[in-house]
């Protein structure tokens, strides 16, 4: 995992819901928040979701445990 992969998935963890979970748009917008530009916000996202970091549910995006 690169630096910048690490950093993307601690502010999501940060941002998910009491129930582990995030949207895909407020995941952008975190990352954004944190520094990211929207671009590379979206690439992250990309990147974690291909590495299995992060999955898709019906409730949103979810933390793999």
């Amino acid at each position: 995992m690169t630096p910048s992969q690490q950093t993307a998935l601690e502010l999501i963890t940060q941002g998910c819901d009491k129930d582990g979970t995030i949207t895909h748009d407020a995941a952008v917008d975190l990352l954004t928040d944190g520094g990211f530009e929207q671009p590379e916000s979206e690439d992250l996202l990309e990147q974690l979701l291909l590495k299995g970091y992060v999955y898709e549910s019906t409730t949103g995006l979810r933390l793999t445990p």
